[in-house]
């Protein structure tokens, strides 16, 4: 784990990030038919609050997600909330990945508009 993180880290750096980007839909997103196409069914924590994501990095190209591993990439609630975030805030997102992307998968992000790219080194 810590090896990751000093990674993502170095990845972060090579992206010029400006640091985590916190996301937390309301309750009144969740609600509408744009959250139930993108993300599905709203998710809640064991103390009743909806789950959130953060973003790893900002940079002058939008909002980073740093996805290291070599399994493949699929969707998971984490990505679809966060390509949900990005849409509603209107900040393009960017998925920078080692591993191979499920073909269905990437035909979502396409769909929404999320890049897919390498790693930045």
């Amino acid at each position: 784990m810590v090896s990751g993180q000093a990674a993502e880290a170095q990845q972060l750096a090579a992206l010029n990030s400006t640091g985590k980007v916190p996301f937390t839909p309301t309750p009144d997103q969740v609600n509408s038919a744009a959250f139930q196409v993108i993300v599905g069914p709203a998710q809640y924590t064991a103390s009743g609050d909806l789950v959130s994501t953060i973003y790893d990095g900002l940079n002058a190209d939008g909002l980073a997600e740093i996805k290291t591993g070599s399994s493949t990439l699929d969707s998971s609630y984490q990505l679809r909330l966060q390509t949900y975030g990005a849409l509603v805030n209107d900040t393009p997102l960017t998925i920078y990945t080692s591993r191979p992307v499920n073909p269905t998968f990437q035909n979502y992000l396409n769909n929404w508009g999320v890049s897919v790219q390498p790693l930045p080194y």
